[in-house]
């Protein structure tokens, strides 16, 4: 069965309910999109990919970026096991 989704002014889209939680993406999910011949191919993003570009884009700020965006989400995951370890403390 075809999905589809209508571009928006923004050009933003809207990957469909079903696709979303067959592939496991959910909010914050980083994506790459790929030209595919006439199509595009949008992949979950990684770190090998992302690290894959550090070298063909030195000096723009993408290993700094990145490297900002880990910390992040090691704050929010270290914040997130505080919370744990207090609830089943109490």
């Amino acid at each position: 069965m075809a999905n589809s989704a209508v571009m928006s002014s923004k050009g933003q889209l809207v990957i469909p309910a079903n696709l979303r939680q067959e592939l496991g993406l959910k909010p914050g999910t980083r994506v790459v999109f790929k030209k595919h011949g006439k199509g595009l191919l949008i992949e979950s993003g990684s770190y090998e990919a992302v690290m894959a570009l550090c070298g063909k884009y030195a000096g723009t700020g993408l290993e700094e970026s990145f490297a900002a965006f880990r910390r992040e989400e090691k704050e929010i995951e270290e914040k997130k096991m505080k919370a744990l370890h207090e609830d089943l403390r109490s």
